[in-house]
């Protein structure tokens, strides 16, 4: 793969795991505004995560592939540096490999949360629950509560 595809994917990632899976809990900062020459954008929802286990499987899912991208950008550095025939032919069957699992990977990726290493992402938090430790008498109680409240 060229060097301009993997610091595209670079610049992807980096952009990616920097800010779009920072969950902040207070105000969110405006966005910055878009240049003039730049055309104007839109979010769109790509995925949904139902609950916590699908968040924690995406995250993670997320971490591999940032590892496999860190992995074939170093092999790229390793092989340009290489001048032993035989060692760079070594790196280059290693970066080959690297880069056809890491798009094998990142078309799994597209295909369970249409995610994909070459689109900036913002996650957005829509659901939040809020749990306290009670007791036994205490979590029958609310939930009694809970349960009337739902009736009405």
């Amino acid at each position: 793969m060229k060097k301009s595809t993997l610091a595209a994917l670079g610049l992807s990632l980096s952009l990616l795991a920097g800010s779009a899976f920072a969950a902040d809990t207070k105000k969110a900062a405006a966005p910055a505004p878009a240049p003039a020459a730049e055309k104007q954008q839109k979010l769109v929802r790509v995925s949904t995560l139902k609950n916590v286990e699908s968040n924690r499987e995406f995250q993670a899912n997320v971490q591999v592939m940032q590892a496999m991208r860190q992995q074939a950008v170093e092999l790229n550095a390793a092989h340009d540096k290489e001048t032993n025939a035989t060692k760079k032919k070594e790196f280059k069957a290693k970066l080959d490999e690297a880069m056809k699992n890491l798009n094998d990977n990142n078309q799994k990726m597209v295909k369970a949360y249409g995610f994909s290493l070459d689109r900036n992402y913002t996650m957005v938090i829509e659901t939040a629950h809020v749990y306290m430790f009670v007791s036994d008498e205490e979590a029958a109680k609310i939930e009694k509560e809970q349960a009337a409240a739902a009736k009405k």
